[in-house]
C-alpha cells in the first residue's frame, strides 16, 4: 500500500473516531485501526495532519450506460466496503443511471470492482429472459434474482478481502462513511423505499447462488 493511501485511510479512521454521531463500538474500532496503521508505518498524528489532503471534496460519478435499477442493491454493498455511497437516477423498476458518491480515490476503487459485476449481471439478465420458463412474471423473477445476487455478493465481501487482479489484493475494512460524505448524502440524496407484494423464491435462490460464486478475479464472472 502506498504511503499516501495509508495516510488517507488513517485520516478517515480518525475522522470516524472523532465523529460524535458514531457509536462507541465504531469509535473504538476506528481508533484501534488508525493506531495500528500508524504503528506499522511509523507515523504519528503530526505526520497525518501535515500531509496534504485534497480528497475532502465529495464527488459524484455515474456509469456511462444505463443499467437495470435493481442492480443498485449489489452496488450498495460494494460501495459500502469502499467507503462510498451508491445512488441512482430513475425508477427502480426500469433502467437507471447508477452512480457512486464519495472521495475521488474511493470512487476509483469502487468503479474498478463494480463495473465488471454490473456488466455481468446485465448480460446474465438478458440470457435469463431468453430462456425463462417460470410461472411468475419475469419482471418479478428478475427483481428477486437481483436481490439474491446482491446477498451473495455481500457474503463474499463479508470475508474481508476481494481479489481484483492476479496476486493482488485490496484490504476491505468495514468502516462507515466518512462524516463529510455522510453529510453530503444526507443533504443531497433522496432515498426511496419499495414494497413488493409478489416474490419469486426461484429467482432469489438462483441469485444468491450466482452472487456467492461470482469470481472477482475473472471479470467475466463465473467460470
Amino acid at each position: 500500500m502506498e504511503l499516501n493511501d495509508v495516510v488517507r485511510k488513517i485520516k478517515k479512521l480518525l475522522a470516524i473516531a472523532e465523529d460524535p454521531s458514531a457509536s462507541d463500538q465504531e469509535i473504538q474500532l476506528a481508533a484501534y485501526r488508525a493506531e495500528k496503521l500508524m504503528f506499522k508505518y511509523k507515523l504519528d498524528r503530526k505526520d497525518i495532519i501535515e500531509k496534504d489532503d485534497s480528497s475532502k471534496n465529495v464527488e459524484k460519478y455515474y456509469f456511462e450506460k444505463k443499467y437495470t435499477a435493481y442492480l443498485v442493491w449489489t452496488l450498495n454493498h460494494i460501495a459500502k466496503y469502499c467507503q462510498t455511497q451508491a445512488s441512482y437516477i430513475g425508477k427502480l423498476n426500469s433502467k437507471a443511471n447508477l452512480g457512486i458518491i464519495g472521495f475521488k480515490d474511493d470512487i476509483i476503487l469502487c468503479k474498478e470492482i463494480a463495473l465488471p459485476i454490473l456488466d455481468y449481471m446485465e448480460d446474465t439478465l438478458l440470457d435469463l429472459k431468453e430462456c425463462y420458463i417460470g410461472e411468475v412474471d419475469f419482471r418479478i423473477f428478475k427483481r428477486n434474482w437481483c436481490k439474491g445476487f446482491a446477498s451473495g455478493i455481500k457474503t463474499q465481501l463479508d470475508k474481508g478481502f476481494i481479489e481484483l487482479k492476479e496476486e493482488e489484493k485490496f484490504e476491505v475494512s468495514i468502516i462507515d462513511l466518512h462524516p463529510v460524505v455522510k453529510e453530503y448524502v444526507e443533504k443531497n440524496v433522496i432515498t426511496n423505499t419499495s414494497h413488493f407484494k409478489r416474490n419469486s423464491n426461484e429467482g432469489y435462490e438462483l441469485g444468491i447462488a450466482m452472487g456467492s460464486k461470482y469470481n472477482f478475479m475473472n471479470k467475466k464472472g463465473i467460470e
